[in-house]
């Protein structure tokens, strides 16, 4: 199942910048350079500096956070569009 799949997770359709939240930028344009693990939300941070985050709705969401959280440092330098769509089970 991929994240946009997901019934127990929440995420962010266009990443934003944080001192210019209307400035949104398309998925597919932003490549992810880190990402930061905040319990039960992952804070995404691309090189554009635009931020998303992916976050557990439930109890599975967590589940499929933690699964999420352990293959992304292999999506470096890949696309939201890509993270979005890969399979997290």
């Amino acid at each position: 199942m991929r994240i946009k799949e997901s019934k127990n997770l929440t995420y962010t359709k266009t990443p934003f910048d944080y001192f210019e939240p209307w400035e949104k930028v398309e998925p597919e344009k932003c490549i992810l350079e880190d990402f930061h693990s905040l319990n039960a939300k992952l804070e995404l941070i691309f090189k554009n500096g635009t931020h998303g985050f992916i976050e557990a709705k439930n109890r599975e969401g967590g589940l499929e956070i933690d699964k999420l959280e352990e293959g992304l440092k292999n999506f470096i330098d890949r696309t939201y569009e890509d993270i979005l769509n890969t399979n997290i089970l």
